[in-house]
């Protein structure tokens, strides 16, 4: 197993995106970190996690906070430091949770600015609050075994600019350009940072999505989605599942065969 004897931690669970990365990094072999603002879908995962013979420990809070951030830190190590001294903290992080902004998008000249904050404090500020509080357990896994990860979860939004997603896009640019500093300063401590930009995920949301286009276009449900599956190589839209297989290839030693950082 790739991931075996390491210890993740994954932001936003939820039954998507969240869910399968988890479910991923376990089958791999690492215990997980199950991080959410509520229980609503954790409990469930964390069984499915323990399931299949890996430890699962759900941590609640609200990353836009900083004093959160912090306890979330703490409460992972005081569960990690369960499995053995020389297991106390984390291996892998991965930034998962998101905020979407407007659903559906509003054009910039009618939108409400303030609004447009909380994709920023969730997408940027959230995850780097909670990233530089995780740090120091990186560092250390990095001194014990001169190998640690962190993977940003993304969006083809920063690639492809689409009309009335200005917060969401603008939240995620950030977030890029920022990773990319991150992997300068902290790939020579060992610490590899790397982000993943998928496109449309088909799910509930997307499905929803894309039933609010028809109607608003006064056409089908299958020619929005065959517009934009046409824009992919493969003709349709991965699962989370594919992402998260991603995420395991990121988060383990096979990624440096390919030069990731």
């Amino acid at each position: 197993m790739m991931l075996e004897g390491r210890t993740a931690m994954v932001t936003g669970i939820g039954p998507g995106m969240g869910r399968d990365i988890s479910l991923a990094l376990a089958s791999e072999g690492a215990d997980v970190i199950l991080v959410a603002r509520s229980d609503k879908v954790v409990p469930s995962v964390a069984e499915e996690i323990e399931a299949m013979g890996r430890k699962a420990f759900p941590v609640y809070g609200n990353i836009a906070k900083r004093d959160e951030c912090d306890r979330i830190a703490a409460e992972a190590l005081a569960a990690t430091s369960t499995l053995g001294v020389d297991r106390a903290g984390l291996d892998v992080l991965v930034n998962s949770a998101f905020h979407g902004g407007d659903m559906p998008g509003v054009r910039f000249e009618d939108a409400d600015l303030e609004r447009w904050r909380r994709p920023v404090d969730i997408n940027y500020f959230g995850t780097l609050q909670l990233t530089q509080s995780i740090l120091p357990q990186l560092k250390l896994a990095a001194e014990r075994t001169g190998d640690a990860r962190i993977v940003m979860i993304n969006t083809m939004s920063t690639e492809r600019i689409q009309p009335n997603s200005g917060a969401y896009a603008a939240s995620k640019a950030a977030l890029k350009s920022v990773t990319k500093t991150l992997a300068r300063e902290l790939g020579p401590q060992g610490i590899r940072v790397n982000g993943i930009h998928p496109g449309y995920i088909w799910g509930d949301s997307v499905e929803w999505y894309f039933n609010h286009l028809a109607t608003e276009r006064g056409t089908t449900f299958q020619e929005v989605y065959d517009e934009v599956a046409a824009e992919t190589c493969l003709g349709y839209l991965p699962s989370s599942e594919e992402i998260a297989g991603a995420v395991v290839f990121f988060a383990s030693t096979k990624s440096a065969l390919l030069g990731a950082t």
